[in-house]
């Protein structure tokens, strides 16, 4: 199913880093909160006792050991999920690709809510998919602006069938679907038979501890579920899974094999001692207690730099890595880059989350890796960047 396109969205240069930059760009999680020392005993372990099988290839499964691991992180929201229709991925970017390219037809229709995550944009529109913005109101995407916008599209003749939702402190606005929206949601994906992609990285990272339940956990029928160890475990360990249902868990298996032939036995198994070990509710309430320490540490700076009532608005998170900005008068955000580079900050424009080049005038701020002693200061010099003159002439940013 691969196709020729490319990704019409271009990816941002998240991981930037070196001399005095503050970065606010990249989603990086707190590795601090990681008890490195037990964990590099559990690798030594690992290694000496069964490296023979961690170091191996190993079949396209989620590792029985590993299995508890996850069905105990999305009953925390409300899911559970079937062993059998457990599918391995290196994080939920690799699950998207492997969506797209086992589910989708290229030429079909991908429905979104936006702004909208680059990296899902790039997977749909690199297997041959188009993307379709569903409308919001006040309360995130409209079940009525849903069903309008699926007739509409096959009375064009043109195929509409999947749903991409990022639900839960979103990427980039960090907006949070009700529980409520999500069952009118899927009463709208039953009634047009839409299949929902639930992408959910960030759905434990609430600041007060509640979690809102999934959409899996509502009509898992309706849900193929994307879930990753990057942001409640670590990034670099590329460990993830899909949860899809009964009759699509082979074909995303035999997706998964193809672009990986296996998936990491050491990863998995590193993951599933120290969750045996340790479970997961220490961890997760230390990576809880960092990002809500720094999001508060942001808004108020950005409070006291920028103001309430100025051309910048913006909303306080509840949980996950991101504040959205968003101009009042729509100026296109990348005519701040290069007085933010040269002031020593960087942030994510917001042209990079438009599917059809809407949301220009926003910039997203990442809080959760930035050291809390420097986020005062990465705010002042963003807001002396924003003050400053614009050059009409220049173009974008790379």
């Amino acid at each position: 199913m691969w196709t020729d396109a490319r990704p019409a969205v271009e990816m941002p240069r998240l991981f930037e880093r070196g001399g005095d930059l503050i970065s606010f760009a990249g989603g990086l999680p707190d590795l601090d909160v990681l008890p490195l020392d037990a964990l590099s005993g559990q690798f030594s372990r690992l290694v000496r006792i069964g490296g023979r099988l961690a170091l191996q290839y190993s079949t396209p499964q989620v590792a029985k050991t590993l299995v508890p691991a996850i069905t105990d992180l999305m009953a925390r929201e409300g899911a559970q999920a079937a062993a059998e229709n457990l599918v391995p991925t290196a994080g939920s970017q690799m699950g998207l690709m492997a969506v797209a390219l086992g589910i989708g037809t290229p030429g079909e229709t991908v429905l979104c809510q936006t702004p909208a995550y680059p990296g899902a944009a790039a997977a749909f529109r690199t297997a041959g998919l188009n993307l379709c913005v569903v409308p919001e109101d006040a309360h995130g995407m409209d079940p009525d602006g849903l069903r309008e916008t699926v007739r509409r599209l096959r009375a064009e003749g043109r195929t509409a069938r999947l749903l991409y939702c990022n639900p839960t402190f979103q990427n980039p606005s960090g907006a949070t679907l009700s529980v409520e929206r999500r069952e009118q949601l899927l009463a709208i994906c039953q009634e047009l038979d839409l299949l929902l992609i639930e992408d959910n990285p960030y759905g434990l990272l609430s600041f007060d501890g509640e979690c809102t339940t999934a959409f899996h956990g509502i009509a898992p029928e309706r849900v193929v579920y994307l879930g990753t160890f990057s942001k409640v475990f670590a990034p670099g360990l590329r460990c993830g899974w899909i949860s899809a249902p009964d009759h699509l868990a082979e074909e995303l298996r035999r997706i998964t094999e193809v672009m990986t032939l296996s998936p990491s036995a050491l990863a998995q198994a590193v993951i599933a001692a120290f969750h045996t070990r340790s479970g997961w509710t220490e961890l997760i309430d230390g990576y809880r207690q960092s990002y809500r320490e720094r999001c508060a540490l942001m808004a108020d700076a950005l409070e006291k730099e920028l103001g309430t009532s100025g051309p910048w608005s913006w909303e306080r998170p509840n949980g996950g890595f991101y504040i959205w900005l968003r101009h009042r008068d729509g100026v296109d955000t990348n005519r701040f880059v290069a007085a933010a580079a040269e002031s020593g900050v960087s942030y994510v424009p917001g042209s990079h989350f438009g599917v059809g080049g809407e949301h220009a005038d926003g910039l997203r701020l990442c809080f959760s890796h930035v050291p809390k002693q420097r986020i005062a200061e990465g705010v002042s010099r963003l807001a002396a960047a924003l003050s400053a003159p614009i050059n009409h002439e220049e173009g974008g940013t790379r």
